[in-house]
């Protein structure tokens, strides 16, 4: 027999390639919904870069990075995950500097030397986002409440979402001590691997699939009282248990049901406080369709500034597989509404706006971060939005918006009962 495909590799021929261009049409209709500009980066990358963002002591720096050395001896990865690669480039490319706030979308193959098995390849493709500049905990809602929205539009309808909170670093440092110490009893039963870990990086304990390592690791411990009804190996401070309930209130003020009775670990280093997977029915394993959290000190850690971000991916073989014979394309709307907060008080307020406009198909945007309207309203000529909506007390007394076109330099006044409408309304006319 002739050349075949590598292991771990596929082939897609004309039908399967509708599919695949169907679901890309649909996360990027999906992302300009939310204010997302898609960014390509290279799949080569210097290794150097994930041995410092995922952490030396993970399965994918230890045992499934394509790895090798080019001709001049430096040492080269075929990217195995896309976060570090985004926020490589959103430094080499000075968007720090430029716009600050960033919300970039990705697409394209990433590579892992793991045993190839049903959903999972030693080349896979993922689309995923991240939004750069932000310690906003309702970015983390945003970020979840998109990544909903796209698998939806994707079609895969039977999913839930898991959200847990792992701390701030100094929480982790903490839990991670209370762990090695609850552990060191029973360390020399943990499988030679953890073994490692145990010194290197606990936590990795959570991620392994020894059957008696797990059960070991998570086992009730003291912070249990820290969390509630449930047991966890993260031992939340005040302030980050306040976080994590704010984003939770956040979803609840949506209509987004979660499940954060079920606590756990995502698997790299960068990872704080929030982290969230959707679990699909179908699929082998956890059923894991897409991941992700927030990363609070990986863009430092690069050489930039001390800036918040959050993200998330989705394996894209692994969408098609839950969605089935249903993915379809949508058409594809233009970004029109910018709309500016006049108190961080009515962030909740704006936000359900926010939503319902982006639900009538109108991309729409907002603040999160408490600046001044004036800024608000320089952002939103920045991003070329057609019309700027203000939210403000005088507004909710009066129960009246005030539109402005800023192509055609006029405004009108509506009542806010009917703001949505109006709103789909001049978008729609807009876009004939």
């Amino acid at each position: 027999m002739g050349f075949q495909a590598l292991r771990g590799t596929t082939d897609l021929f004309a039908d399967e390639v509708e599919r695949w261009a169907a679901v890309e049409q649909t996360v990027r209709r999906v992302a300009r919904l939310y204010g997302y500009q898609e960014l390509r980066t290279p799949i080569m990358e210097d290794a150097a870069l994930f041995l410092r963002s995922i952490g030396e002591t993970t399965d994918i720096v230890q045992k499934e990075m394509f790895r090798f050395q080019d001709r001049g001896g430096h040492e080269i990865v075929l990217r195995p995950e896309g976060t570090a690669a985004v926020v490589r480039a959103y430094l080499e490319g000075h968007l720090h500097k430029t716009q600050g706030f960033a919300k970039l979308l990705y697409l394209g193959p990433m590579f892992r030397a793991e045993r190839p098995q049903a959903g999972r390849f030693r080349q896979f493709h993922q689309y995923g986002v991240e939004a750069i500049g932000s310690s906003s905990p309702w970015v983390d809602v945003e970020v979840i409440a998109l990544c909903l929205d796209m698998l939806r539009a994707c079609g895969v309808k039977s999913c839930s979402l898991w959200i847990s909170s792992m701390g701030s670093r100094d929480d982790q440092q903490r839990s991670a001590q209370a762990l090695r110490e609850r552990l060191a009893p029973q360390k020399a039963t943990l499988c030679k691997e953890c073994q490692t870990r145990f010194d290197k990086n606990v936590f990795r304990v959570l991620d392994c699939n020894n059957p008696q390592c797990h059960t070991l690791a998570w086992e009730t411990t003291a912070g249990q009282e820290a969390r509630g009804h449930f047991a966890s190996p993260f031992l939340l401070t005040q302030d980050s248990q306040a976080r994590f309930d704010e984003v939770r209130q956040g979803l609840r003020s949506l209509g987004i049901a979660f499940d954060d009775t079920q606590v756990f670990a995502r698997g790299l280093d960068y990872y704080t406080h929030t982290v969230f997977e959707v679990r699909a029915l179908g699929l082998v394993g956890k059923g894991a369709v897409a991941a992700g959290g927030r990363y609070d000190h990986l863009v430092e850690e690069l050489g930039g500034p001390a800036v918040g971000a959050v993200g998330f991916a989705a394996g894209i073989e692994r969408v098609l597989m839950a969605a089935g014979p249903h993915v379809s394309a949508a058409a594809s709307t233009r970004r029109g509404l910018y709309l500016a907060i006049a108190t961080p008080v009515l962030l909740q307020e704006g936000f359900r706006l926010l939503q319902q406009l982006r639900e009538r198909g109108v991309s729409a945007v907002m603040d999160y971060d408490g600046r001044s309207l004036k800024a608000q309203l320089r952002e939103a000529d920045k991003q070329r939005c057609r019309v700027v909506a203000i939210l403000g007390e005088a507004e909710l007394k009066a129960q009246a918006m005030t539109l402005k076109d800023l192509e055609q330099g006029s405004q009108e006044t509506v009542p806010l009962d009917t703001f949505v409408e109006a709103v789909a309304q001049r978008m729609e006319s807009a876009c004939r």
